[in-house]
C-alpha cells in the first residue's frame, strides 16, 4: 500500500515515516524544501517538493492531487493544520484516496478555541475562566469583566487567514492592561475573534488517542518537562505518565459530542487546587509523537490500520511509564532563550529547571530515554536538522 505524509518537515511526519517504513509500507513524503527532515530518512521511498500550504493554498493542494495521481496513493496522513484545511477543502477532488483525519466540520468544532470552551463547560469539562473577544473594540467594553493579571491572549484559530494567507498565531500574555491593549492594537490576529482566560499555572498534561465516534482505540499521557519558548510552547522534554481517569473522561465527552474519527491530542493543565482543566485539543498528529511510539503505543500504525480498515493489534497495557523523549536541539534552543533573554524572559510557570538539570536532560541517554530525531540506523534526519539548524544562523535558506 503507498502512502503520502505531508509536511515532511516536522518530526511528527518523521514518526510516522518511521513506523510505517519499518513495516514494509511503502512511504511518500512533501515538503517545501529541496530536501527535509523525513525526506533523509532511509524509510522515504520518494519525495516530492510541494507549494507552501501557509502561502498558496489551491497550489498546493493541486500539487498534493498530482502526487497521489503519480503515486498511485491510497491513504493520505495530513501532518498540520494547515494541509487538513485544505485537503478538506478538497476531499471530493481525491478520488478514491482515504484522507486519514476528520471532516471540516469535525476540525472546526475543535480548532475554534471560543466554541469549544462553550461546548465543554456545557459538558461539564472544567476550564479556565474564559472571556471571548471580537475585537480592540469589544476588548474595551469586557475590561471591567477580566479576572486578575496575568492574563493569556488566545486568537480563536491558531491560523488565520489575512490577505489570502493562512498566518500562524501562538499563545500570548498580558501582565497588566496596558499590555493587553498595546496586544490588541499591534497584532493582525487579533483583529479576528479571540479569547482571554485566566493563567493557569502547572505542568502540560496531554491525553493521545485514536478515537471512533464513541471510544477510545488507543490512549496515552505524557506531561511537558522542558518547552520552547521557556514561557510555554512546543515541548522539547517530555515524560510518559500514568492515565487521569478524570482527563479521559473528559476527552471521551469532549470527542463524542462531535463524533470524533481518528487521532487527536487533548491537553490539560491542573491548577493550584489539583483540578484539570481544559487547554485544548489537536485534531491531528502530536509532536511528540515519537514517545508514544517509543513506549509501545505506535499510533502511527494504529491509525494506519484504522483507516485501511485491518484489524488494530493488540496493545500491551500499560505502556512504557517514566520514559523521556529529548529533542536535543529544541533543549538547545530552551537555553539559549534563557541566556539571551536572563533578565527579561518572563516564565507562565510555577518554576523553571536550573540550567544544570537543562543540561543533564540534553546529555541524558539510556534505557529510559528516546531522541526524536536522532537514530544511529537512521543517521539521515538528524544529518538534515544539524545542516538547518546552523544555516538558520547564518540566516540561509536551504
Amino acid at each position: 500500500m503507498n502512502v503520502l505524509v505531508t509536511d515532511g518537515e516536522n518530526r511528527s511526519a518523521l514518526a510516522i515515516v518511521r513506523s510505517l517504513g519499518s513495516r514494509g509500507v511503502k512511504v511518500i513524503v512533501t515538503g517545501t524544501k529541496i530536501s527535509c527532515l523525513s525526506s533523509r530518512s532511509k524509510f522515504c521511498s520518494r519525495y516530492r517538493v510541494v507549494t507552501d500550504p501557509m502561502e498558496r493554498g489551491e497550489d498546493y493542494l493541486g500539487d498534493i492531487i498530482k502526487v497521489i495521481k503519480d503515486e498511485n496513493v491510497e491513504i493520505v496522513f495530513p501532518v498540520t493544520e494547515q494541509t487538513i484545511f485544505w485537503l478538506n477543502k478538497g476531499r471530493n477532488l481525491c478520488m478514491d484516496t482515504i484522507i486519514a483525519s476528520p471532516s471540516e466540520e469535525q476540525m472546526d468544532s475543535i480548532c475554534n478555541k471560543s466554541s469549544l470552551m462553550e461546548l465543554a463547560r456545557s459538558l461539564g469539562v472544567e476550564t479556565p475562566f474564559t472571556i471571548n473577544v471580537r475585537d480592540e473594540k469589544d476588548l474595551v467594553t469586557k475590561l471591567p469583566e477580566l479576572p486578575s493579571y496575568p492574563l493569556v491572549v488566545k486568537p480563536a484559530y491558531s491560523k488565520t487567514f489575512i490577505d489570502g494567507r493562512l498566518v500562524p498565531s501562538s499563545v500570548m500574555y498580558a501582565s497588566n492592561e496596558e499590555e493587553l491593549l498595546s496586544l490588541y492594537r499591534t497584532c493582525d490576529v487579533l483583529k479576528s475573534p479571540s479569547l482571554i482566560q485566566e493563567l493557569i499555572l502547572g505542568e502540560g498534561t496531554g491525553i493521545f488517542t485514536l478515537f471512533d465516534k464513541d471510544h477510545h482505540l488507543a490512549l496515552f499521557s505524557h506531561r511537558r518537562l522542558l518547552e520552547k519558548p521557556p514561557s510555554g510552547g512546543v515541548s522539547v522534554l517530555s515524560e510518559s505518565v500514568p492515565l487521569d481517569p478524570t482527563m479521559v473522561d473528559s476527552a471521551t465527552r469532549l470527542l463524542s459530542a462531535v463524533g470524533w474519527t481518528g487521532v487527536a491530542m487533548v491537553e490539560f493543565k491542573k491548577d493550584q487546587s489539583g483540578q484539570a482543566k481544559l487547554m485544548e485539543i489537536n485534531g491531528r498528529f502530536w509532536g511528540s509523537l515519537q514517545l508514544a511510539v517509543s513506549c509501545g503505543v505506535d499510533f502511527p500504525y494504529l491509525a494506519f490500520c484504522y483507516y485501511s480498515r485491518q484489524n488494530l493489534p493488540y496493545l500491551e497495557h500499560p505502556y512504557l511509564l517514566g520514559h523521556k523523549l529529548k529533542w536535543s536541539y529544541g533543549i538547545l534552543d530552551h537555553c539559549l532563550i534563557r541566556a539571551k533573554q536572563a533578565f527579561q524572559v518572563k516564565s507562565y510557570r510555577t518554576a523553571l529547571p536550573s540550567f544544570m538539570q537543562v543540561l543533564e536532560a540534553f546529555f541524558a541517554s539510556g534505557p529510559t530515554v528516546s531522541s526524536d530525531v536522532f537514530r544511529a540506523e537512521d543517521m539521515g534526519p538528524f544529518m538534515q536538522e544539524t545542516l538547518d539548524y546552523f544555516n538558520s544562523f547564518l540566516g540561509r535558506k536551504v
